[in-house]
């Protein structure tokens, strides 16, 4: 495959951002600093930490906004998150911070990575129900609450389906005794949130002819994010967004799905750029 038109993708796998973040935490937390934002002004010159940053301000601007809770462990104030160990118990202030700012620091640049790698594959793997041949009858896509406008389909929010999620057992019925599932594409509100659900042969209803993105600028969140995900932090149960005022666990993984095109050609580049964050890079197969 030629890989010139996946390339800028492929050099923002080989520059992670956080190994920089992190030398910004340690700088800000060490030195006379007020704010983090002066901690990035200094840094005006060429940087090596597990790779080299020519321009490490500006590779650190569209962050910015991330990067400034760490101005709360100055302040010793207190988060408004809180995030487990692997024995389930609360991190202190300092690594709990450093957590939180990496989960949200990766989960937008990989956002950006995703949509470099994406775009070229020309695939609409992530747009549509499963096909007859797999073992899979419907497809569950996350939504925010504000993301449900923009797809006019039926809409289920009732008890029944805020009392259960998407994967219970029996699974919840609609109607005259039917499965959910075999009612067509429609909106569901389960006990963890909304999700778009996509049964056999279904396809988003924005995918047009041309397997292009009829609101592609306005697309869900989930939508950016295929196939590389960050769960550097994880809830603790079912979820379908990060937030503040919860509770999370410690993961550090990198989870990339092995359907797609990209992950399968590149699977080298994206386990390096998550041993480069320290990170563990976890491959699987999503749709079987």
């Amino acid at each position: 495959m030629d890989t010139t038109q996946f390339q800028a993708g492929l050099d923002r796998l080989a520059q992670p951002v956080l190994p920089l973040v992190r030398l910004v935490q340690l700088l800000f937390l060490m030195g006379p600093f007020a704010t983090v934002t002066e901690v990035v002004a200094e840094l005006n010159e060429p940087i090596e930490t597990v790779v080299r940053y020519e321009d490490p301000a500006e590779a650190l601007l569209p962050y910015l906004d991330l990067i400034e809770e760490f101005q709360r462990l100055k302040d010793t104030a207190p988060a408004p998150y809180s995030i487990l160990d692997s024995e389930g118990n609360p991190l202190p202030l300092i690594e709990a911070v450093d957590w939180w700012v990496a989960q949200q620091v990766v989960t937008r640049e990989l956002e950006s990575i995703n949509s470099l790698l994406c775009s070229p594959c020309g695939c609409s793997l992530c747009c549509v129900g499963p096909t007859p041949d797999l073992k899979q009858v419907f497809f569950s896509i996350p939504l925010k609450v504000e993301e449900v406008d923009l797809f006019v389909l039926p809409r289920i929010d009732t008890f029944d389906s805020r009392s259960l999620t998407v994967e219970s057992e029996p699974p919840l019925i609609i109607g005259k005794g039917q499965p959910f599932y075999e009612l067509g594409p429609g909106l569901y509100c389960w006990q963890s949130g909304w999700s778009m659900i996509l049964p056999t042969g279904a396809a988003c209803p924005h995918l047009t002819p041309s397997q292009a993105c009829a609101i592609y600028p306005q697309r869900p969140e989930v939508c950016r994010r295929p196939q590389i995900f960050a769960y550097l932090i994880d809830r603790p149960f079912i979820s379908v967004d990060f937030g503040p005022g919860q509770t999370f666990r410690q993961s550090g993984t990198i989870l990339a799905i092995w359907d797609c095109p990209y992950v399968k050609q590149f699977q080298a580049e994206i386990a390096a750029y998550a041993e480069l964050c320290d990170l563990e890079p976890v491959f699987k197969m999503n749709k079987a």
